[in-house]
């Protein structure tokens, strides 16, 4: 069972709350007559779900145009090169260029793209704009 308080009372009892969430249970702040909510878990439940979501990767070699190209699924990103690790590195190149988009206009990103595509950019930001990290997510 988790808690629920509103906004005012998430403010109030903080603490508490922040307590609660360290000790394991989940705790929700509910934006009043929205169907909006938060969820306050611990970090380490939080590393534990994205870490079960896995990126697909998809690898294309074009034989006429002698080059490859590398994709993203979830997010709909590709990279483009005449070697596999050119393709590689314009796929990372897209991904953080996206982020800085996302991250100027989370708003709206917020209300077209789906949930999951929501996640696995939380996924992509955890990694700090850091390459090597960001490969590692990608399994590539």
């Amino acid at each position: 069972m988790s808690h629920k308080y509103n906004i005012r009372d998430t403010k109030k009892y903080y603490c508490d709350i922040n307590n609660a969430v360290l000790s394991g249970l989940e705790v929700i702040t509910c934006k009043a007559n929205t169907l909006d909510n938060v969820s306050h878990i611990k970090k380490q439940f939080m590393d534990r779900l994205l870490k079960n979501m896995k990126f697909s990767i998809t690898e294309e070699f074009d034989k006429e145009l002698k080059g490859w190209t590398i994709s993203v699924n979830e997010l709909n990103l590709y990279g483009e090169g005449t070697a596999k690790e050119e393709a590689v590195e314009d796929l990372l190149n897209s991904i953080l260029e996206f982020a800085d988009i996302y991250l100027e206009k989370v708003d709206l990103y917020s209300r077209v793209e789906s949930v999951e595509t929501q996640t696995y950019m939380l996924k992509v930001l955890r990694c700090q704009r850091k390459r090597d990290i960001l490969r590692k997510e990608l399994g590539l």
